[in-house]
């Protein structure tokens, strides 16, 4: 059975307001870190790649699927109380996801500015990875839904859901949607890994690939603990 531990620099006392403050000075803190080694690492790009290239389609668009996983993540560290143990391995998870997504969105930003790239995409997201026009894997009917066409993105009405819980309930919320959410990031990161022309968006979509599908058998061991099955990641 896989557990989490705290390092013991994150570890905070946990009551009532003092939640809320951690997780708004540990998000800034992050976001802080993460744009100083992203524009750090953007000094040494090479020449920028095109606008309709892999790179710049995958630093876009996984930036805006990372940071609804930090805004799910944010909510459980939120709402979820660490020091009690039938709440701690996820609140610990929910805390690692967060620090580590806010981080790599900081330097897939910095990418695009070093390649005088806009941030948010001009046109139809998913553009890099389904050329063809198509967003795959049925994904349409998500993006009806409010979901937008990336993969395991949750739905508006999920989001809301998730911010009413509390307990167990939450608990189990969180896992099954970012189970989901995961999978379908390991899709994309995995796509860029394989196709884009740049050694940096390379070796950072290989390192998130790698990183989510061990993050995905932790969920899933969680998740079953607790006696919840996984999402579909084709449909809502």
């Amino acid at each position: 059975m896989h557990r989490w531990h705290r390092d013991a620099h994150v570890v905070m006392p946990s009551a009532g307001g003092r939640r809320s403050q951690r997780t708004t000075v540990l998000t800034v803190a992050a976001a802080v870190l993460a744009l100083l080694v992203g524009v750090l690492a953007g000094r040494a790009l090479p020449s920028a790649p095109e606008e309709s290239s892999v790179d710049v389609g995958f630093a876009r668009d996984m930036s805006t699927h990372h940071a609804q996983a930090v805004g799910m993540a944010t909510t459980a560290v939120q709402r979820l109380d660490g020091d009690v143990e039938d709440e701690a391995e996820v609140d610990t998870l929910a805390l690692d996801i967060l620090l580590t997504q806010q981080n790599q969105v900081g330097r897939m930003q910095s990418m695009l500015i070093s390649w005088g790239r806009s941030l948010a995409a001009p046109g139809q997201a998913m553009r890099w990875m389904h050329p063809d026009g198509g967003t795959g894997h049925g994904h349409e009917g998500r993006a009806a839904a409010g979901s937008a066409t990336m993969p395991g993105m949750a739905t508006p009405a999920e989001l809301a859901e998730l911010q009413e819980l509390d307990g167990r309930a939450l608990q189990l919320r969180f896992l099954q949607l970012m189970l989901r959410h995961h999978e379908g990031g390991l899709e994309m990161a995995e796509t860029a890994r394989d196709r884009a022309t740049t050694e940096q968006v390379r070796n950072l979509a290989g390192a998130i690939a790698a990183g989510q599908r061990q993050e995905s058998k932790v969920l899933e061991d969680l998740l079953r603990e607790r006696g919840g099955e996984p999402l579909p990641l084709e449909g809502s």
